[in-house]
């Protein structure tokens, strides 16, 4: 479980917050399990980036930045169905409900996503994982007429650190957006330490820093921090 919020630049007048609540519960032998994410979004970006731009952002919902408001919560179903000392494959599927407190914290729509990765278990003691991921709206789009179909593909690098109380992973990615016909790239760095012994499991904090590349891209750069507590 754990709380996790994420600041967004999207240009050099707008900046958007997105707080997030998740709780992740193993099935049976662990290799399956779901999470369960409840965010608080003050701007239309944090959800579903693709459907405009920022000044007209601004102008369908003048409390953007101002206020947190309930996004669309979501469930997440997580399945380990290979893995071996050598490598290892998974996939997610997950549901956004309609429960978006405005029409812009949220797609506007039931929503999913499914996702799937392999990783490589490298000599070195690093980890290699390619995803697929893609997004997708269950209704035909929301009452403005948007829709949202986006495929991102992920290349995470986890490095072995001498000190394993730290941990890196690095995560260079491309985004298409098939509604809008845009392409952009961003690149996203999680650096972790482990806190020792909370809540009866073991705690641990993090920090995201990240940019978007490219003409397309909907935001300059975003930061994440955040706390987990895992193993209680």
């Amino acid at each position: 479980m754990g709380i996790q919020y994420q600041f967004n630049q999207i240009n050099s007048n707008l900046n958007t917050g997105l707080l997030e609540l998740f709780y992740t519960r193993p099935i049976g032998d662990g290799s399956k399990a779901l999470r369960f994410t409840v965010p608080f979004s003050d701007s239309p970006f944090n959800a579903s980036p693709f459907l405009g731009d920022a000044a007209a952002a601004a102008a369908l919902n003048p409390n953007v930045g101002e206020e947190l408001r309930l996004g669309d919560i979501s469930i997440t179903y997580i399945d380990v169905f290979y893995l071996t000392k050598r490598n290892g494959a998974a996939f997610t599927f997950e549901v956004f409900l309609d429960t978006a407190e405005t029409d812009f914290a949220g797609y506007g729509q039931l929503a999913a996503e499914a996702s799937a990765f392999y990783a490589w278990f490298l000599d070195s003691g690093s980890i290699f994982a390619p995803a697929v991921v893609h997004t997708f709206g269950l209704e035909g789009g929301n009452r403005q007429g948007a829709n949202v179909n986006t495929t991102t593909v992920d290349f995470y690098y986890v490095p072995k650190l001498k000190n394993r109380r730290f941990y890196l992973t690095f995560d260079p990615a491309i985004i298409h957006d098939w509604e809008a016909g845009k392409t952009f790239g961003s690149f996203q760095v999680t650096a972790g330490m482990l806190t020792g012994k909370a809540f009866g499991g073991d705690g641990q904090v993090y920090v995201k820093p990240g940019i978007l590349i490219g003409g397309d891209r909907p935001a300059e750069w975003s930061i994440q921090v955040g706390y987990k507590v895992l193993n209680f």
